[in-house]
C-alpha cells in the first residue's frame, strides 16, 4: 500500500510542477510583450537633437534637415496632386501632411476641380524634379518645386482620350508639426501651398520633320 501511495503523491507533485511551470511561462510572456509595447510606443522615427539641424532615426543614421524636408516636400505634393475621378488617390494622408491654412487650400482646390475630374474621368500623376529649400532660423521653411504632371482624361463631348503634359511650379511653406504624436512620423507639416500648371504643347513643325 505504501508503494501505491507514493505513486499517487508523485503524480500530485508532478501536476503542481507543470501548473507552476505553465503559469511562469504566461507571466514571462506577458511581461515581455508589455515591455515591447512600451518600447515601440515611445520610439520616435525622428528625434530632434538639441541645438542641431540633425535628426536621429531608428537605425541611428544621421539625416540632415534639408534631406528630411526634401522628402516631406515630394511626399506631400505627390499626395496632393496625384488624383483620379474620385479625388486624391490617397486622401487619408492629407490631414497628416497639411495643417491649418495649407489643409484649407488643398481641400478648396480639390473641391473646385471635383466635378471636372469626375465628369471627364480624369487621372493625373506628378513627378517631382528639383526641390529648392529656404530654411529660416525659427525652423520654419519654404520649398520651391519644379516638376512635370501627366494628365489623361476623356473629352466631355466626343469621348476621345485626351493626354496632356504640364510643367509644374509650386511653393510650399513648412512648420514643425505641433501634434506631438503625429510628429513622430511627420516632423513637418505644410501650412501654405500654391502651384501653377503650364501646358507643354507639341510643336507641329517639329512633328512634321520627324515624320
Amino acid at each position: 500500500m505504501k508503494g501505491v501511495a507514493d505513486i499517487f503523491i508523485s503524480k500530485e507533485k508532478l501536476a503542481i510542477f507543470w501548473y507552476l511551470a505553465s503559469l511562469s511561462c504566461l507571466v514571462f510572456t506577458g511581461w515581455h510583450l508589455h515591455g515591447l509595447a512600451v518600447e515601440r510606443r515611445g520610439t520616435m522615427l525622428y528625434v530632434p537633437l538639441e541645438n542641431s539641424d540633425y535628426y536621429l532615426d531608428r537605425t541611428l543614421k544621421l539625416e540632415t534637415t534639408n534631406e528630411l524636408l526634401d522628402y516631406h516636400t515630394r511626399f506631400a505634393l505627390e499626395t496632393y496632386l496625384n488624383r483620379g475621378p474620385s479625388g486624391p488617390l490617397t486622401a487619408t494622408r492629407l490631414p497628416y501632411l497639411f495643417y491649418g491654412k495649407g489643409l484649407d487650400q488643398v481641400l478648396a482646390d480639390e473641391k473646385a476641380l471635383r466635378f471636372d475630374f469626375a465628369n471627364q474621368k480624369t487621372h493625373q500623376m506628378l513627378e517631382v524634379g528639383r526641390v529648392t529649400l529656404e530654411l529660416e532660423e525659427n525652423l520654419s521653411a519654404t520649398t520651391i518645386i519644379q516638376g512635370q504632371l501627366l494628365r489623361i482624361s476623356s473629352h466631355p463631348t466626343t469621348g476621345e482620350t485626351v493626354v496632356q503634359s504640364f510643367k509644374v511650379q509650386a511653393r510650399m511653406g513648412w512648420e514643425r508639426n505641433p501634434n506631438a504624436l503625429l510628429a513622430r512620423r511627420f516632423a513637418w507639416v505644410c501650412n501654405d501651398v500654391a502651384y501653377s500648371l503650364d501646358e507643354v504643347v507639341a510643336d507641329p513643325e517639329a512633328e512634321k520633320k520627324e515624320k
